[in-house]
C-alpha cells in the first residue's frame, strides 16, 4: 500500500504499531523534510537482507523504516534498553540490544538469527553515530555478518538528517537517500579477519560512491 511520496503505509511484516508509525513518519519526514529517496526496489521482496548506511542521527533508524516495505531489524545500543517501557517500545520496532566495543555476542548472534529467519537486518558499521558530512570506515563485523549469513548487502545513503539538529536548535533540511543494488560479495570464499575487512571496504565503497551521486 503505497502512499504519498511513494512510501509504503503498510509492509510485509509488519506490526500494528510499525504500521501506525510508518503513518506518522511519512507525513513528517515525506512533508516537513522533503524526504526523497530512490531505489527502493533494490531490497528483496523476501527472504534476508542486511541493509548498511551511515549513522548522523537518532532518526536514521525511522527514516530506513519508512522507506522500505519490510520491517527492519537492527542493534541499539544497552543503554536506550535501561527503562523497562522504553525498552518494550524500541523493541516493538525491531530494536535489539548491543554492547559497544565489548565484541557482544549475544548481538551477533541476535543478527545472524534475524537474517536466518529470512529478515531484515539494518546496520550502521562505522560502529558510532557521526554527525559530519564524510563516510567513516565501516568495522569488520558487518563483513562478517554479511559472509556468515550469504544475505544480500543492500548499500543506502540518506543525507540531511545530520543538519536536523545542530548547536541545540532544530533544523529543516531537504532528505536526499539513494539505495543501490547488492554489494558484490560472491568471490570471497574464506571466512577470516582478511575477509570480513575486504567485504566491509566494498560496503564502504558501495556507500560512498551513492553520497558522491545525490
Amino acid at each position: 500500500m503505497k502512499g504519498p511520496w511513494g512510501y509504503p503505509l503498510k509492509g510485509d511484516g509488519d506490526t500494528a504499531l510499525y504500521t501506525f508509525l510508518r503513518w506518522l513518519a511519512v507525513p513528517f519526514f515525506g512533508g516537513l523534510y522533503r524526504c526523497r529517496v530512490r531505489g527502493a526496489e533494490h531490497l528483496p521482496r523476501s527472504g534476508p537482507a542486511l541493509v548498511v548506511m551511515t549513522h548522523k542521527c537518532f532518526w536514521d533508524p525511522v527514516v530506513a523504516g519508512m522507506v522500505f516495505a519490510r520491517p527492519l531489524r537492527f542493534m541499539a545500543k544497552r543503554e536506550l534498553f535501561a527503562n523497562r517501557q522504553a525498552a518494550r517500545f524500541i523493541s516493538s520496532l525491531g530494536a535489539f540490544p548491543l554492547d559497544r566495543g565489548a565484541g557482544d555476542r549475544a548481538a551477533l548472534q541476535t543478527a545472524l538469527a534475524v537474517l536466518e529467519r529470512g529478515e531484515v537486518l539494518l546496520m550502521f558499521p562505522e560502529g558510532h553515530r557521526q554527525i559530519d558530512d564524510a563516510v567513516h570506515e565501516f568495522m569488520p563485523g558487518v563483513g562478517m555478518i554479511a559472509l556468515r549469513s550469504g544475505a544480500p548487502v543492500i548499500p543506502l545513503a540518506l543525507d540531511g538528517t545530520q543538519y536536523m539538529w545542530r548547536d541545540g536548535r532544530p533544523g529543516f533540511p531537504a532528505l536526499r537517500g539513494q539505495v543501490g543494488p547488492p554489494v558484490d560479495l560472491s568471490d570471497i570464499t574464506t571466512r577470516n579477519s582478511k575477509a570480513y575487512r575486504e567485504a566491509a571496504r566494498r560496503m564502504f565503497a558501495a556507500v560512498a560512491e551513492l553520497y558522491a551521486g545525490l
